[in-house]
């Protein structure tokens, strides 16, 4: 694993370096729109029929929910902000055949599992991420942008589809899937169509804040549905350091991304917001965090765990607040880029 993050930050590094700068800001969306992945980790926590049945699964559900908003809504702001490229005398575009390419992907992945194929998720999971990577690269000129895009799409419902194929899906299940990624996806198109083209760079803010809000969902949710195998599992700490992780990260991601909202939208002042004291705070909050998770790792009780976990949610929560909040305005293009990092 270590191996291929380390291969993936170098493709990520090469593949965004060539990224003509005209095209930052709809590569900015399009790799939130890929985020949107974290609806894999709520997808595989879903049970119950028709309604989730348990506190996890209702987490779960909304974790795909928010996730699904995010995807949908990320790849409709992408193609409006590329169609801003477009001049009267261009060709017309027939970006609908693309579908025919995807189709085949989705199509073969589904009859092979149908007739019985097994352990094909891996497979299938490679393939969404070299389209998700592809999608990256589309962005490098505005000839291959909208392949991009249509590439991206492609990457992230393979990733679901593969998801959903590893699943023990009942009709109930299936229903209550449907239902939570249908609604996420309705409301995405529904807001990415309706909001003006001067607002969409802070649009993808606002989507991107769904992506940290997934997270720290997913986390609780895997904490409190793995907790009964910590005692047994030799990488629980390995489990665990990572489900911290994630909720302090997604809560950052949270907060940070409503600011940047906020601050582009109007909502809020563009001026630095410089609180007295304000590195000392920030310290603090930091400190606060780690002296949560030494207590995490000490007591072992599921209660002393998800307190834990909900004290590093608010306190990350309050911390992008304060980081992103002292960053002026015009620099919240950049700081909607390094969340999408996260």
């Amino acid at each position: 694993m270590t191996t291929i993050f380390g291969l993936s930050g170098i493709v990520g590094y090469h593949t965004v370096w060539g990224v003509t700068p005209a095209l930052h800001s709809p590569l900015m969306s399009v790799t939130n729109a890929v985020s949107g992945i974290t609806a894999v980790g709520g997808l595989l926590l879903m049970g119950g029929g028709v309604m989730p049945g348990t506190l996890p699964q209702s987490l779960a559900a909304g974790a795909a929910f928010v996730s699904t908003i995010n995807i949908f809504g990320g790849f409709l702001v992408t193609q409006r902000m590329l169609d801003m490229f477009r001049r009267p005398t261009d060709p017309k575009e027939h970006n609908y055949l693309y579908a025919i390419p995807a189709l085949a992907f989705l199509g073969a992945y589904s009859t092979a599992v149908s007739q019985g194929c097994t352990d094909l998720e891996q497979m299938m999971y490679l393939g969404s991420s070299l389209c998700c990577v592809g999608a990256l690269a589309g962005l490098s000129s505005q000839k291959t942008s909208r392949l991009g895009n249509a590439l991206g799409m492609v990457g992230v419902s393979g990733g679901i589809a593969a998801t959903l194929g590893a699943m023990d899906l009942t009709p109930e299940l299936a229903t209550q899937v449907a239902a939570c990624m249908g609604a996420g996806a309705g409301i995405g198109l529904l807001v990415a169509k309706k909001i003006e083209i001067t607002d969409l760079p802070q649009l993808v803010a606002a989507f991107h804040s769904l992506v940290g809000l997934a997270a720290v969902l997913t986390c609780f949710a895997t904490y409190m549905v793995d907790y009964p195998t910590f005692a047994t599992d030799e990488a629980a700490n390995v489990i665990k350091t990572a489900l911290f992780l994630g909720t302090y990260i997604g809560g950052v991601t949270f907060s940070g991304s409503l600011v940047a909202y906020g601050k582009l939208q109007g909502l809020l002042n563009s001026a630095p917001l410089l609180l007295p004291g304000r590195h000392v705070l920030n310290s603090g909050l930091l400190a606060a965090n780690v002296a949560a998770m030494a207590y995490y790792f000490m007591d072992d009780s599921l209660t002393a765990g998800l307190g834990c976990l909900g004290t590093t949610a608010a306190l990350s929560t309050l911390m992008g607040f304060t980081l992103t909040s002292a960053i002026g305005g015009a620099d919240m293009p950049v700081v909607i880029t390094v969340l999408n990092s996260y």
